[in-house]
């Protein structure tokens, strides 16, 4: 796996930071569980930060914090499997975010793992879909680093999305709202 150069980042004017972390909160994502390994090695981590690039070939990226366990485990793993939770999934969300989680198979019950065999990444039964992706590159940046990979599978289950809004997990469904003069999505002119 490659480790791209590192370009300068140029400081925001004192006090921008805060506020534009807070700005930055009010983006729904949806939750995901990056999970690789195998066995008694598997770990898991929950992020808001996975995006897909429907390219050729297709790509996913997730930005991790530099020097965490989960970056580690991610990059030097051949796949990962990025699990995009469902509703219901909430308590999985919050245990694989504990910092202090473990790692393992055990550390769930053997019915929230989808019919895994020892050769495999773990992926979590209930997702609403799973991509199995391949590390390519890690970019550095601020306190974080850039996973990107390439997505070798899909499956999609269906059913509705677990989300991130303004730092707090939403279980309820998601219907669009459509304002007077708005059609298909698109702004009025």
């Amino acid at each position: 796996m490659a480790v791209a150069t590192r370009r300068p980042c140029t400081a925001s004017p004192a006090g921008v930071d805060a506020e534009t972390v807070g700005v930055m909160r009010h983006f729904a994502t949806g939750v995901t569980v990056l999970t690789c390994g195998v066995g008694e090695s598997a770990q898991g981590v929950t992020v808001s930060t996975f995006s897909t690039v429907p390219g050729k070939p297709p790509m996913a990226c997730v930005a991790l914090r530099s020097g965490s366990r989960a970056l580690r485990a991610m990059a030097q793993s051949p796949t990962f499997v990025a699990n995009g939770l469902a509703v219901e999934q909430e308590a999985l969300a919050r245990h694989f975010a504990r910092r202090t989680r473990p790692s393992g198979l055990d550390q769930l019950p053997a019915q929230a793992w989808l019919d895994v065999r020892t050769d495999e990444v773990p992926r979590l039964r209930g997702a609403v879909a799973w991509l199995e992706c391949r590390p390519e590159l890690t970019v550095p940046f601020s306190d974080h680093e850039l996973l990107i990979a390439r997505v070798v599978s899909a499956v999609h289950r269906g059913g509705t999305p677990l989300v991130n809004f303004a730092g707090r997990l939403h279980c309820g469904p998601l219907t669009p709202t459509i304002r007077p003069g708005e059609r298909d999505g698109k702004e009025p002119s």
